[in-house]
């Protein structure tokens, strides 16, 4: 069966998820989209600071495992640990989770 895209006008069939021509994305009864396996959360609906954060921790995260990849071997010959680059890493790692879940919990 065919039907017209509400945004668009665009005959598209009534099991597509959305339009091709503009991209619409159908919706049910409930105003949630048809997607299978759709969270709900997307960039638009998260706040721009914790867009911000994740950013930050994610290259915490990389220049920490990076510099503890790259100087280990100097600080093993030296029998000491490079602490900056690993708390750097754990740092990265754990407020990157934490922001995760206040993205999540910020789409409910």
């Amino acid at each position: 069966m065919v039907e017209k895209c509400p945004k668009c006008e665009n005959q598209v069939l009534d099991n597509k998820f959305s339009c091709p021509g503009c991209g619409y994305v159908k919706r049910d009864q409930h105003g949630e989209t048809s997607h299978p396996g759709d969270t709900g959360i997307t960039t638009k609906d998260t706040p721009k600071s914790l867009q911000i954060q994740g950013v930050v921790a994610l290259i915490s995260l990389i220049v920490g495992l990076a510099w503890f990849y790259f100087t280990g071997e100097e600080y093993e010959q030296r029998g000491e640990l490079n602490v900056i680059a690993l708390v750097m890493f754990i740092g990265g790692l754990a407020w990157y989770i934490i922001t995760r879940f206040r993205i999540w919990g910020a789409a409910d």
